[in-house]
């Protein structure tokens, strides 16, 4: 039995009612017994300005980053807009991945998936994602993929997943996740 795991979520959308705020909050409740996925709101994160890192990381940066450190993954579930990333995410990465005061992303493993209206899901958003971590330092999970296309048609108004293959294909990737930080802190 692998050991107890706490892995940190966060969502590439700021919006209320975001598919991916959606799946994130599915994502919580479809975790292993052993694994405890917990959100972190990006929304008070400044943008990132590296004078704001002169004397140390604004608090909203440094309670980011001590949750990222409290952690044995970072799980990110982010949309796609106009097939590159969210600026919100590639915030993020850059106030967790900055050197200044303490790159917390360095081999930091991460995962990520997403969720789009659209028949691509959200490959390109992806593909960036992985640039961005990988060059901050992070260790990345590459397999599997989880491009949840035609996410309007999958989550219901009220925010539940209702088609079944997708709930296993998010349950299937928390899984290879946790295994696969199992495997790298060996």
């Amino acid at each position: 039995m692998p050991g107890q795991r706490t892995i940190v979520g966060i969502s590439g959308s700021l919006r209320r009612d975001s598919f991916n705020r959606h799946v994130l909050a599915a994502a919580t409740e479809l975790t292993e017994p052993h694994v405890t996925l917990n959100t972190y709101d990006l929304s008070a994160l400044p943008l990132f300005n590296g004078d704001l890192e002169d004397g140390g990381d604004p608090a909203s940066v440094a309670e980011f980053k001590r949750t990222i450190l409290e952690s044995d993954g970072l799980f990110i579930v982010t949309p796609e807009y106009h097939h590159g990333m969210p600026g919100v995410m590639k915030n993020a990465i850059d106030w967790a991945g900055s050197d200044a005061n303490h790159n917390v992303l360095k081999d930091m493993p991460a995962a990520m998936i997403g969720a789009s209206p659209t028949m691509f899901g959200t490959a390109f958003s992806q593909q960036q994602l992985k640039q961005s971590l990988i060059a901050a330092g992070a260790s990345v999970m590459q397999q599997p993929s989880v491009f949840i296309a035609r996410a309007n048609k999958k989550i219901d108004e009220n925010g539940v997943i209702t088609h079944e293959d997708t709930k296993a294909m998010i349950a299937s990737s928390l899984r290879a996740f946790s295994e696969w930080i199992d495997h790298k802190k060996k």
